[in-house]
């Protein structure tokens, strides 16, 4: 048992999240070198949601090393199987195997598969049930119960348990427990504890634990996690595994009143923001947040080489009317509100290096492209990287535009204006947090990838910043409303680079042609065989290091400090 964690600072911390973010908040956690621990309501009972996929899976191969199951076994899916997620939408008649099944349950907490795999673990319903609850409660985990066959109301029970839990119930300090044994290898053999950490890894939602952990400083850095999220409840169980510390943890969150199915769910962001609280207590770093999140309602986060912050502003592109409704695509595709059209965030990083000039502040705005999102843009494209590298004096503005969805809609960004009152909001807040003393905007450059071709070519045509633009840069980004660029370059002295993949190379070439005299100049088009995601890596630095004398650091001047 978990006794309630005696860091004052830390359960002061906790217990202000959950006051200010809502909802009923449990956290257990074990440093499994140390066996130092964290409890925060950890004996309390909790609903599971998904995360009791989690004790089937341990269940099943628990099975296989007694070899009363064949993974490899085929399971064919029927009409009747279909439950709300993925498989729902496949043919009847989809064959897989039960492994393949399990990998499903957890990467991507498919309900469908979950039968699928509950239903061969056992014949009868209640059968299966007590296979799992008869394990876990033989490696010692003593409050967790599989409560229900997902999405199947005719098995439900009528008991007090099953009527206040739903699927499943648990204790956060149940589930470090099982954490605790699978990394350890004594949950199972070793092979399927292996197979189980390597499933676990592949986790495809990764909003919580993971979300705001230092992960780019860090040599090292898994996250075997499991995810559960169903109305008011918001669960993350997960083993964390660096070069500086190695835990187990899980959060719970019940009664949350945010029911909108966001990353920017304020009780999704509880989790991740407890989640950085453990780590802040097992590592020692208590510079993560640079600022009181409840007064500035800003998060600011480590990087190497910089800082960068995460805030919510109502001059992002999103949310916007004419996508109030979501968006259905020809092929039939339905991208709802939430998450789609609803994230107003705002990532800006700021490098170490940073000076604020007499004339203002650089800014460089990049609009990323298809199925895509600003955080994913910090992490994957070396944007921050190689601002660093480069000396980069300006600070890096990402908006989030339609969040992992096809659609190239520029949201405020195509309202007349609607870059000016990006850039001011954002210099306000770089005021507010005293990066910069002046609100003022001295230079800038726009940046696309993909279909964010279509906000940067509506700011040139009425963002009103045109004066202040010194150049575009567009990474296979050059689809449409041509005429908006030509016409942008035609009234400037602005310098366009362009790098494009083969199937934009007309497009390019046709612009070329149409361009003449000295704005010929002002056009650097790059042709690559680079693949279209590797496009911004490839190209992002050496076009920083061609930038004016106004974008590096004059060597009279000092480092702005936080």
């Amino acid at each position: 048992m978990f006794s309630q964690t005696n860091d004052s600072a830390l359960t002061a911390e906790l217990q202000r999240l959950e006051n200010e973010f809502g909802g009923h908040l449990g956290v257990a956690a074990k440093n499994l070198k140390t066996g130092e621990v964290v409890a925060f309501n950890a004996g309390e009972r909790f609903p599971t949601a998904s995360v009791i996929k989690l004790p089937i899976m341990t269940a099943f191969f628990d099975l296989v090393d007694h070899k009363l199951i064949d993974p490899q076994q085929e399971v064919v899916l029927t009409k009747e199987d279909k439950k709300p997620g993925l498989l729902q939408f496949m043919d009847d008649g989809l064959k897989m195997t039960l492994l393949d099944a399990v990998k499903l349950m957890i990467v991507l907490s498919e309900n469908t598969a979950t039968n699928l795999v509950l239903d061969r673990l056992a014949p009868t319903h209640a059968e299966r049930l007590k296979v799992v609850n008869d394990f876990v409660r033989q490696a010692g985990v003593k409050n967790t119960m599989l409560l229900n066959r997902l999405y199947t109301f005719s098995t439900k029970m009528e008991t007090p348990e099953a009527m206040r839990y739903g699927i499943g119930m648990s204790t956060p300090e149940d589930m470090v427990l099982l954490m605790e044994k699978l990394y350890n290898k004594t949950l199972a053999s070793e092979a399927s504890c292996n197979s189980m950490l390597e499933i676990l890894k592949r986790q495809e939602y990764n909003d919580m634990v993971p979300r705001l952990l230092p992960k780019h400083e860090l040599k090292q850095f898994d996250v075997a996690h499991k995810t559960g999220w169903i109305n008011e409840t918001k669960v993350d169980v997960a083993l964390v595994m660096t070069e500086k510390v190695t835990y187990a943890v899980a959060i719970f969150i019940d009664k949350h009143p945010d029911h909108h199915e966001d990353i920017e769910n304020r009780g999704v962001l509880l989790g991740a923001h407890a989640s950085r609280a453990v780590w802040n207590f097992f590592t020692g770093d208590r510079g993560y947040k640079l600022r009181d999140v409840v007064a500035s309602h800003v998060d600011w986060n480590t990087f190497p080489g910089g800082n960068w912050l995460i805030y919510r502003s109502g001059h992002a592109p999103f949310p916007h009317p004419e996508r109030k409704d979501g968006l259905r695509k020809n092929d039939g595709t339905f991208y709802p509100p939430p998450p789609h059209y609803s994230d107003s965030s705002i990532v800006i990083f700021v490098p170490k290096h940073f000076v604020e000039t007499s004339e203002g502040t650089n800014l460089i705005v990049h609009f990323h492209g298809h199925m895509n999102d600003n955080m994913g843009v910090l992490e994957r494209f070396g944007m921050p990287q190689a601002m660093v590298a480069q000396k980069t004096n300006a600070l890096l503005v990402l908006p989030q535009g339609p969040y992992r969805a096809r659609d190239s809609f520029g949201g405020k960004m195509e309202d007349a204006g609607g870059l000016k009152r990006l850039i001011d909001d954002v210099l306000e807040t770089m005021k507010r947090e005293e990066v910069i003393k002046s609100a003022k905007l001295n230079k800038l450059v726009v940046s696309a990838h993909s279909g964010g071709y279509r906000p940067t070519a509506y700011v040139l045509d009425r963002g009103g910043l045109n004066n202040q633009i010194t150049d575009l840069f567009l990474f296979d980004a050059f689809y449409g409303n041509h005429d908006f660029f030509r016409a942008f370059l035609n009234a400037s002295n602005t310098s366009l680079y362009a790098a494009y993949t083969d199937h934009l190379k007309r497009e390019h070439e046709d612009f070329v042609k149409a361009t003449h005299g000295k704005k010929a100049r002002q056009l650097h088009f790059i042709p690559t065989s680079v693949d279209h995601d590797q496009v911004v890596q490839t190209f992002f630095a050496d076009w920083l290091g061609k930038l004016g004398n106004e974008w590096h650091i004059p060597r009279t001047e000092q480092r702005n400090t936080k």
